[in-house]
């Protein structure tokens, strides 16, 4: 049968509907004429196999009529719809009447279309179902515009500003409601823009540079600032993130996103001069306060072994902890600002270590810890900076003695571990719970948040740490069962 004509297999098939046409050469009728044509005609049995399929059913499908024949339409089920939808269908021609829906299928080629479908059961002298006439139509482009523009409908209900435009061209075919009304008030069409209209001081060079590794698949979007011309002529800062999608059965095209920070940047301002102020106008009365207690403990009054002498050595402490949070806060401040560039050069990292555990002797023998630190046999030279590096040091020995235990150790080794220097400080302390070792290193984290924590500290060394060794191009990390201790260790390019 797969072999014979389309009308003289419909003609088999469904003798009663496909009539001769009087004017027309012999085996040819004007209905399986426009069916093949226009629809998917396929025919199965009451047992669901497949017994004619008309050559556009073939042909969309993929498959030959061969390799269909005998089949059901299993074979061209994708997994849009449940199992339901299929036992519904089946229910429904199986009583004898006809069922219609849309339906998504899938190619033997993997891809997938839209159906529009009508099936009509026919049924044998005994009144059975016996067979299954189905046409379909292909309503692919349909559904696709359908989905387009509900995507894009979507996009209206987005405050920021979103625009689509072509990778070939980089003309943007697409602006939702808020680009629209920025675009309408600047006197602008968005007929043949293209993202260097859209925003301030970028040439097509630079965007194209720019998108160059969603074009490769090197990364799923890249983000940058840039400025926006506003009705009034001011240009106010803006946050573009662009992305490459690539819809099914659609050309690709790039997504992006336009977002006004104005109000970011004036928080971080705001937050900046709070910043500044506040350490200067806590700096000003602690310089007179550690003054006053450095003159008590010396003069004739306190001496080292008086009440007074004592509790002047407890103002020093005190004052020293705050300078050392006004330090770290004005620290964070200038990480946030990018004014934190470390100057490389080479330097022996021996010497930087043994002065940052020098600094550390009183701390260290006040609460009873040994650092241990066994200088490499060959001096070990990096690339670094060296106030950075001392900081990182410091930071990271300062909390190993203070979560150790009284009497206990602190171990630092460097080693080369492949074409890098690595740097580990190992405490045998109270470790860090695990749900606080991925957020170790954020500003202002603690493991300990209670208010009857016994460390001291705001939670920002380990940011700034981090922060200064990734300006070295080295990276950080940690490792810490709770109860057993920590060790942080970090990596540092070497001299070449």
């Amino acid at each position: 049968m797969a072999g014979g004509t389309v009308q003289g297999d419909l003609a088999t098939l469904f003798p009663t509907i496909v009539r001769r046409s009087p004017g027309t050469a012999a085996g040819e009728s004007f209905l399986a004429y426009a069916l093949d044509q226009h629809a998917l005609v396929s025919v199965t049995n009451a047992e669901e196999k497949i017994l004619y399929v008309n050559d556009r059913y073939a042909e969309i499908s993929g498959y030959s009529r061969e390799e269909l024949i005998g089949q059901t339409h299993r074979l061209l089920r994708s997994d849009e719809h449940p199992p339901e939808l299929y036992e519904e269908l089946w229910a429904t021609i199986s009583s004898g009447k006809t069922w219609s829906g849309e339906v998504k299928q899938i190619k033997k080629s993997g891809e997938t279309y839209w159906v529009k479908a009508t099936i009509v059961p026919f049924f044998s002298p005994d009144g059975k179902p016996e067979k299954y006439l189905s046409i379909h139509t292909d309503i692919t482009e349909v559904k696709s515009a359908e989905a387009n523009l509900q995507r894009q409908m979507s996009f209206d209900h987005i405050k920021d500003e979103i625009y689509l435009f072509w990778p070939e061209t980089y003309h943007v075919f697409y602006t939702n409601r808020s680009a629209r009304i920025r675009l309408r008030a600047l006197g602008q069409a968005a007929t043949e823009l293209t993202p260097c209209d859209l925003i301030e001081g970028f040439s097509r060079k630079e965007i194209v540079e720019r998108v160059k590794k969603l074009l490769s698949g090197g990364s799923k979007w890249i983000n940058f600032e840039a400025e926006q011309r506003r009705p009034d002529g001011r240009r106010t800062p803006a946050e573009v993130t662009i992305q490459l999608i690539r819809p099914r059965h659609e050309k690709p095209r790039f997504l992006a996103h336009v977002r006004d920070i104005s109000q970011r940047k004036q928080a971080e301002l705001a937050k900046q001069q709070f910043v500044a102020n506040l350490s200067h106008e806590l700096r000003t009365p602690l310089t007179a306060i550690k003054g006053a207690f450095g003159l008590i403990n010396s003069g004739p009054v306190g001496g080292a072994g008086g009440t007074a002498g004592r509790l002047a050595d407890m103002g020093l402490k005190n004052t020293a902890r705050l300078e050392y949070l006004i330090e770290n806060l004005l620290d964070m401040e200038r990480i946030a600002t990018g004014r934190n560039s470390s100057k490389l050069t080479r330097l022996s990292l021996d010497k930087v270590i043994g002065e940052v555990i020098a600094d550390l002797a009183d701390y260290r023998s006040e609460k009873g810890v040994e650092i241990r630190y066994e200088p490499a046999k060959a001096p070990v030279c990096v690339k670094g900076d060296a106030l950075g590096l001392s900081k990182v040091f410091s930071i990271l020995l300062s909390n190993a003695v203070r979560f150790s235990e009284p009497g206990g150790s602190v171990d630092v080794r460097v080693q080369r571990d492949g074409a890098r220097v690595a740097v580990s400080v190992i405490d045998r302390g109270i470790g860090i719970p695990k749900k606080f070792l991925k957020s170790i290193f954020q500003p202002f984290t603690q493991a300990d948040q209670s208010d009857a924590r016994t460390t001291a500290g705001a939670g920002l060394g380990l940011a700034i740490a981090r922060s200064i060794v990734e300006e070295h191009g080295g990276s950080i990390e940690v490792q810490s069962v709770e109860g057993q201790g920590a060790v942080f260790s970090f990596y540092l390019l070497p001299c070449v």
